[in-house]
């Protein structure tokens, strides 16, 4: 049984390290990427002046609407590879299925007093730490006047609030039942019923905390390469103790963190597309 807990255990973490490896993969890809510029032009441009930082203004409240529409639009956007990763996703998703009995019975076998109190330290980033991170980074940023800081602050609030509202919507109509309450993954009761014994997919906890190690990784991944190995990691941990509780079942920790990852990324990619477009306004004058 400590095997089988052992191999979940790396099988997450290293999903944490593909994460990561993506993250040095975008960083090295963004740095090849190179603007079209008119023979006419001279005059480089400067980080200054294409960056785009926010503060709480209308500007960041209207982004906030057009960064949900293009997060729901990305998958009409997707080339080859995406629809790769996506595939892979759903496989993966189906041998979690196909396993969530027999990984809860790990887990609720193999519990102990000392995993017991490890997990109760890390459960909170999931949800409890989770607003204070982001909110800590803004209230940071203003006092000290770092502007990229305080706009990553609001950055990833907005993130967090698209993936929160995004994985409401999808826990309100996909009804399963928690391990907590029944045996059968397969529980489900009809869409927008109330009860609080069918509200398992997917994990708040596990979209909360990737929605947030993704953005500190997309803030601070580029020059510290560290972070998004040290972010992803804590996201994936947060994710075992939502399964060593018996809060969740793998299929759903699997699904959530994959949200918040995926929505996150698309904020800021569409925030690095806004840069770019503003590049070239600047260029063009």
């Amino acid at each position: 049984m400590k095997k089988r807990i052992l191999s979940l255990l790396l099988l997450l973490l290293a999903g944490g390290g593909l994460y990561a490896q993506e993250e040095a993969g975008r960083a090295a890809g963004d740095m090849a990427v190179a603007l079209a510029v008119p023979d006419t032009v001279t005059l480089p441009l400067s980080a200054t002046d294409t960056t785009i930082l926010y503060r709480i203004n209308g500007t960041y409240l209207r982004s906030i609407w057009d960064d949900a529409k293009y997060t729901v639009a990305r998958p009409f956007h997707w080339e080859r590879k995406n629809f790769v990763q996506a595939g892979a996703l759903v496989g993966l998703t189906g041998v979690l299925l196909a396993s969530d009995y027999e990984i809860k019975q790990v887990f609720i076998h193999n519990q102990t007093n000392f995993w017991t109190s490890v997990t109760d330290q890390i459960e909170p980033f999931g949800n409890a730490y989770a607003p204070y991170i982001v909110a800590g980074m803004y209230v940071a940023g203003v006092i000290t006047k770092d502007r990229k800081l305080e706009s990553g602050g609001l950055m990833a609030a907005k993130s967090l609030l698209i993936s929160t509202a995004i994985y409401t919507v999808i826990k309100s109509v996909v009804r399963r039942g928690r391990p907590t309450y029944y045996d059968s993954p397969f529980n489900f009761n009809a869409p927008f019923s109330g009860d609080k014994q069918h509200t398992s997919f997917p994990s708040g906890h596990s979209n909360t905390v990737m929605t947030v190690a993704t953005a500190i990784a997309e803030l601070y991944g580029k020059d510290h390469p560290w972070v998004p190995w040290v972010a992803y990691s804590i996201a994936g941990l947060t994710g075992v103790t939502r399964l060593y509780e018996n809060r969740h079942w793998s299929s759903d920790v699997l699904i959530g963190m994959s949200l918040g990852h995926f929505v996150t990324k698309s904020v800021f990619r569409h925030h690095r597309e806004l840069e770019r477009k503003k590049a070239m306004q600047l260029l063009l004058r």
